[in-house]
């Protein structure tokens, strides 16, 4: 009984005690602040005016604001129901620089996103253990790409008013170069197979490692090739593959490293069952399975699975099934190596399209591009469709790029609004200029090429020269869109008059004036048909010389009327106008004029142009071009409606217009027969380590023959070079260095040009 009396003592004792010490707070002082305002530390305070105040809370006042690490020193006291707080800041931030750092490990963006993400930027308040972490991870990072020796100094000053100034002294040293580097365990692949997929490892030769640094070690790079790698075997079936052991030996004087890679390959793996399962709708099995284009027995790929999970994707996102799920489940036997596939199908609700913008035109209006698009406001979503507009909004060639994103519309799950940027290019040359030269004397000459005139996507193109000797006008105009259903519409004219009494004695001059219409019209989305025909009158002088090349019949015909006819089919199937990687192009066209005029000649020519992407950054291109024509009715191809060859435009490495059989002055007399081919190698370029979306280099063989009228195997000629394209603001600028394969004594060549107009 006592002791209960006792316990009961103290506890009254002890709660009563605390009532004594137990205060409320009227007010809230806070003395020390400098960079920081009463309302931060009031917003972290765990009282406020009103609490009552203990010891207790005097405690959690202390933790609490030391865990701001604002404050290197804090004193809580409470006197007449004042609570007093005063407190000591940590220094702010006057400075942080960072000190002889090279491009190589670090640049300025990086270090901003390291300071900004802990707080060690001007006005801030200094946290050593934010610095410190900063400095293990600068470290971390040089170590990462391969300079072991690299130190990092750190200099602090605080000033009178409590600003800290901080200096990191970077010495990078220099980069471990990899003295060997080996792979063993392998037998499916050679081991210089595998090293190939590396970035990094023994030196090349000399000369080519003083540009590569192959031999420089980088973690990041070791990293990325053993990814490359585990990839390469995944892809093959080898499903078990690992680098077992990764062994890098670094010298002494961390100057040297050894690196040795062991790898275990597996088994390969085969497909087994295919099942599909899910919401198939009204595709059968075996549609699927067709699509899909994995077999039960092939070797199990997963770049091949994953392109058969996108190929039935792509079957429902055209049906209007925006978000359908294609889940591809696998069953693995690991004693058997066989791989079972259950590709399951989620397919959600249909998807309709609610709205279409377009952003970045300033100057092409949006029905230019609208036209482009596939699908309209309120139809049902495809994936392919989309795709298939912006390659066709890419192939206008009035835009340098074009993206397309996809949003939800809140409140709608079964809408999207779907968003094309597009970023403007130049479509078009103005020009106007007076020159002066021996031949025509002083000339002046004023023209436009618009292919995108106003920004309506119609085409203008118009010339005026007029000169002592020559006076040309010009004008042609197309409508590619000029009725709804995408006919296509084009005219022109045209007037050229020369002064024979200008001409040198040993040339031919035409005056010419004629006009012409064409009509095309769409067959499917990518192909076309195109019709037309032309009327004009020829005055045909040639000078005393050129009538002795075997022309004086033609010079002296009084031929001067011509009605042509033309007709032609193209296919454009290409992703981008001035820069494609994949896709085709096509056509056959075929011109004859009518025998009611004078002339009687007939034309048929047929192009071919195709890119294969290799990489992302490698694109392989194969074109041909093959012409011919000839005369009827007794007559021959006239000599101005010639083929000719040579020049950037069809043989690089040659003369322009230089191939085929000659004069006795050497001037080219041009052939009935063209065939022209090329392949080539075309990779972007990385300019300050970005990519340069305007530029292309290639490495190309260029072949073809001018023959008079039979192919002769005598008339071939080849060229081997490199070339570079960059698209300028004032148009695409060409730049070639060529060296003939195939040649022929008396061939002009011509082992260097540049062109303003031309592109891969």
């Amino acid at each position: 009984m006592c002791k209960n009396i006792i316990k009961i003592s103290l506890i009254l004792g002890l709660f009563f005690s605390a009532l004594a010490n137990a205060a409320i707070i009227k007010s809230i002082e806070i003395s020390g602040l400098n960079a920081i305002s009463r309302g931060t530390v009031l917003s972290y305070l765990p009282v406020e005016v009103g609490d009552e105040y203990n010891q207790q809370i005097s405690a959690k006042i202390i933790q609490t604001l030391y865990k701001t690490q604002f404050f290197k020193d804090i004193e809580v006291v409470q006197n007449k129901q004042i609570l007093k707080i005063t407190l000591q800041e940590n220094p702010h931030i006057k400075y942080i620089e960072l000190l002889n750092y090279s491009d190589k490990v670090l640049d300025e963006e990086r270090i901003d996103e390291i300071l900004q993400s802990m707080d060690l930027v001007q006005g801030k308040i200094f946290n050593k253990k934010n610095l410190d972490t900063i400095v293990n991870q600068l470290q971390s990072a040089y170590i990462a790409k391969g300079y072991y020796s690299a130190k990092i100094t750190k200099k602090i000053e605080i000033d009178n008013k409590n600003r800290v100034g901080i200096e990191l002294d970077i010495f990078e040293g220099s980069v471990a170069k990899i003295d060997s580097m080996k792979i063993s365990g392998n037998t499916i692949y050679d081991e210089d197979e595998l090293l190939d997929l590396f970035d990094i490892g023994e030196a090349d030769f000399f000369l080519l490692n003083y540009y590569t640094n192959k031999d420089s070690y980088s973690k990041i790079a070791l990293d990325g090739g053993i990814e490359a790698m585990r990839s390469l075997y995944v892809n093959s079936g080898y499903l078990d593959f690992k680098a077992s052991k990764i062994n890098t030996e670094l010298s002494d004087n961390k100057e040297k490293i050894n690196i040795a890679i062991e790898v275990s390959e597996g088994q390969q793996y085969s497909v087994g069952k295919i099942e599909f399962s899910g919401n198939t709708l009204n595709q059968s099995v075996a549609e699927l399975a067709d699509i899909f284009a994995v077999k039960t027995g092939d070797i199990f790929k997963r770049k091949q699975v994953v392109k058969g999970i996108r190929a039935i994707t792509n079957l429902f996102t055209d049906q209007g099934y925006a978000f359908a799920k294609i889940d591809p489940i696998t069953t693995e036997n690991a004693k058997t190596h066989i791989i079972d596939l259950n590709v399951r199908i989620l397919l959600n609700q249909k998807v309709y399209i609610n709205r279409i913008t377009i952003d970045g035109n300033t100057r092409t209006q949006d029905q230019v591009v609208r036209r482009e698009i596939n699908i309209a406001e309120g139809g049902l979503y495809s994936s392919g469709e989309l795709n298939e507009s912006v390659k066709r909004i890419r192939r206008l060639g009035f835009f340098s790029n074009v993206k397309m994103s996809i949003a939800n519309v809140k409140g709608a799950k079964d809408k999207v609004n779907v968003n094309f940027v597009v970023e403007e290019t130049k479509t078009g040359q103005f020009s106007v200029g007076l020159s002066q030269s021996n031949e025509v004397g002083v000339s002046f000459n004023l023209g436009i090429q618009e292919s995108n005139f106003l920004g309506t996507g119609n085409v203008l193109n118009a010339n005026l020269v007029n000169s002592k000797a020559v006076q040309e006008i010009s004008f042609f105009f197309s409508d590619p869109y000029f009725t709804k259903d995408k006919h296509s519409i084009s005219y022109g004219v045209f007037s050229k008059s020369i002064d024979g009494v200008e001409l040198a004695s040993n040339s031919y001059q035409i005056d010419e004036t004629g006009a012409s219409i064409g009509y095309g019209i769409p067959v499917s989305k990518d192909t076309r048909i195109n019709t037309g025909v032309s009327l004009s009158t020829r005055d045909i002088t040639c000078g005393g010389d050129f009538e002795n090349n075997n022309e004086f019949e033609q010079c002296t015909s009084g031929n001067k009327t011509e009605v042509k006819l033309s007709a032609g089919w193209s296919n454009n199937t290409l992703n981008n106008f001035r820069f494609p990687t994949d896709g085709q192009k096509n056509s056959l066209n075929a011109e004859v004029t009518l025998p009611i005029a004078d002339f009687k000649y007939y034309k048929v020519n047929a192009t071919h142009k195709s890119y294969h992407p290799l990489s992302k950054q490698l694109t392989f291109t194969a074109k041909g071009d093959v012409g011919f024509g000839s005369g009827y009715g007794g007559q021959e191809l006239p000599f101005f409606e010639r083929y000719y060859g040579g020049g950037a435009s069809s043989l690089r490495g040659f003369d322009f217009n230089s191939l085929g059989k000659t004069y006795t002055d050497g001037a080219a007399i041009g052939g009935n027969l063209s065939l022209l081919a090329s392949t080539s190698v075309i990779s972007t370029l990385d300019v300050f380590g970005k990519k340069a979306e305007n530029m292309r280099v290639s490495a190309f063989i260029d072949a073809g023959s001018i023959s008079k009228s039979v192919y002769d195997f005598d008339d071939i000629r080849s060229a081997a070079g490199v070339a570079f394209s960059w698209l300028t603001p004032v148009g695409p600028i060409g730049i070639y260095a060529a060296v003939p394969l195939l040649k022929s004594d008396g061939d002009e060549t011509k082992n260097f040009d540049f062109s303003l107009g031309t592109s891969f």
